[in-house]
């Protein structure tokens, strides 16, 4: 199949996966808001395995887990009639710990941001420049909580 043509059913199969459980189309109560990352689908379209996470512990994770294996057969029947396909993909659930691992060296990159030279010859002054512009930050939410009626433009005036 195209591989382009693949990219778009990945995309609407996930779509209608996460719109039939918000709008409540699953009744299976151990299915709650699973966060749908990525799908592989063989190319013949039989089988299609879905990779998932979700806000939970692990005990909570297998229920989950369990509750989209229960209703597998429902959302593909379901993703069948909506996209009009030969033959209904069968889903097979798999809990995403690559993306989890990604999330977590997204985090340690971010941490890990180089310094600006200034901040590398003056770390104190560094230190205080950033406390001030959070105490900025903070009025500037004070202030636009109330209307100012001044009108005030930063454009230099026109003198002839």
């Amino acid at each position: 199949m195209n591989p382009i043509r693949m990219k778009k059913l990945e995309s609407e199969i996930i779509r209608l996966i996460s719109s039939a459980i918000l709008e409540g189309k699953v009744k299976d109560p151990r299915v709650f808001l699973p966060s749908f990352h990525r799908i592989e689908i063989s190319e013949d379209l039989r089988y299609a395995k879905v990779y998932f996470t979700a806000l939970c512990n692990n005990n909570e994770r297998k229920k989950l887990t369990q509750g989209l294996v229960s209703c597998a057969g429902f959302l593909s029947s379901l993703v069948g009639k909506n996209l009009h396909l030969h033959t209904n993909p069968k889903f097979t659930f798999v809990w995403d710990n690559n993306y989890i691992k990604s999330l977590e060296v997204n985090r340690l990159i971010d941490e890990s941001a180089p310094k600006t030279l200034f901040e590398e010859l003056h770390p104190a002054e560094a230190e205080d420049e950033e406390d001030a512009s959070e105490e900025g930050k903070e009025a500037e939410s004070d202030d636009s909580d109330t209307e100012s009626t001044d009108s005030h433009t930063d454009f230099p005036s026109k003198e002839s």
